[in-house]
C-alpha cells in the first residue's frame, strides 16, 4: 500500500531499533519502538478504524492489527496492510464470532454498571450492589483475557477452546502485567473520552488514536507471557528455541574475532529455563 497523506510506503520494513537499545530497560525500549514506527502506528490505526465502521467486523480488524503490532513489540517487522489484510482473511470466522461476543457483553456490563446501582438506589436492596461488583468482576476478567484471545489467535494454531482455555489461566497468571495493562488503557480512554467533551474536532483524532498505541501496549506487556507459557514450552518440548526470541549471538555485527592463540576454553551452554505448559 502506498504512502498515507505522502508520509511514507507502508509496504517497506523501515529502519528498526538499533543495536544500541541492546541491554536498555523495556520501559525505554517501548518509546524507542514507538518513536520509530510512530507513523506506521498512526497507519494501522486508520485502517482499523476503516475496517470496523461496519461494526460487525470489529473481530477480525482486531485480529489484523494484532498480529501487526504483535511483531512490532518483539521488534520484528511488519508490512501494515498485507500483515493486517493477511490476518483478516485467516482468522475472520473466529474473529468474527469473538467480535460480536465482544459487543454484546461489553454492551451488557455497561447497561448493567449503569442500572444495578440505580436499582439499588431506587429499591434499598443491596442484593443489587452485589450484582453490580459480580458484572464488574466479570468484565474486568473478559477484558484482560481479550489481551491474549487475539494474540494467541493470531500467533498460534490452536483451537478456539484452547485459544479461550488458555486466556482464562494467562489472566491469573500474570497479574502484575495485566492489570498494569489494563488500567494504562482505561486511563487513555478516559483522556480521549475528555478531550471529545472539550471540543468535538478531537473525534478526527481517533482515526489516527488510540487503538493502535492501546493495541501496541497491550502486545508489548502481555506477549511475553505468551510466550512464556504457550509458546516457548511447545519449542522446548521439540527440542528447539523459539524463532520470535532474540539471538544477539547469531548477530555478525555483534561478534568480534580474536585469535585465542590456545587459551581458549570450553563454552558451557546454560540451559533455558522451562516456562509452565499451558496446553
Amino acid at each position: 500500500m502506498a504512502g498515507f497523506f505522502g508520509l511514507g510506503d507502508f509496504q517497506k520494513s523501515g529502519r528498526g531499533i538499533s543495536k544500541s537499545s541492546m541491554g536498555k530497560s523495556r520501559f525505554s525500549l517501548f518509546f524507542e519502538i514507538v518513536w520509530v514506527r510512530i507513523w506506521k502506528l498512526f497507519a494501522i490505526n486508520f485502517i482499523y478504524v476503516l475496517f470496523c465502521i461496519p461494526v460487525i467486523t470489529i473481530g477480525p480488524a482486531t485480529a489484523g492489527l494484532t498480529k501487526v503490532l504483535k511483531n512490532y513489540s518483539i521488534d520484528k517487522n511488519a508490512y501494515v496492510w498485507s500483515d493486517f489484510f493477511e490476518a483478516f482473511k485467516k482468522n475472520f470466522f473466529r474473529s468474527l464470532l469473538l467480535g460480536i461476543f465482544d459487543v454484546l457483553a461489553f454492551a451488557g456490563v455497561t447497561a448493567g454498571c449503569y442500572m444495578y446501582p440505580r436499582f439499588a438506589a431506587a429499591t434499598g436492596n443491596n442484593l443489587y450492589y452485589v450484582i453490580f461488583a459480580l458484572t464488574l468482576s466479570a468484565a474486568i476478567m473478559f477484558s484482560i483475557m481479550n489481551f491474549y484471545m487475539y494474540m494467541m489467535m493470531v500467533s498460534t494454531d490452536l483451537s478456539m477452546k484452547n485459544v479461550i482455555k488458555n486466556s482464562l489461566a494467562l489472566t491469573f497468571l500474570a497479574p502484575k502485567q495485566n492489570l498494569g495493562t489494563l488500567f494504562l488503557s482505561l486511563a487513555i480512554i478516559a483522556l480521549c473520552i475528555l478531550l471529545v467533551f472539550v471540543n468535538l474536532q478531537f473525534l478526527l483524532f481517533y482515526l489516527f488514536f488510540p487503538a493502535s498505541f492501546i493495541g501496541f501496549i497491550v502486545c508489548y506487556n502481555c506477549y511475553p507471557v505468551v510466550q512464556k507459557y504457550v509458546i516457548n514450552p511447545y519449542y522446548e518440548r521439540r527440542g528447539e528455541v523459539n524463532p520470535e526470541l532474540p539471538d544477539y549471538e547469531a548477530d555478525p555485527d555483534m561478534t568480534v574475532f580474536e585469535d585465542m592463540g590456545g587459551r581458549e576454553k570450553p563454552v558451557e551452554i546454560k540451559k533455558r529455563k522451562k516456562g509452565k505448559t499451558i496446553s
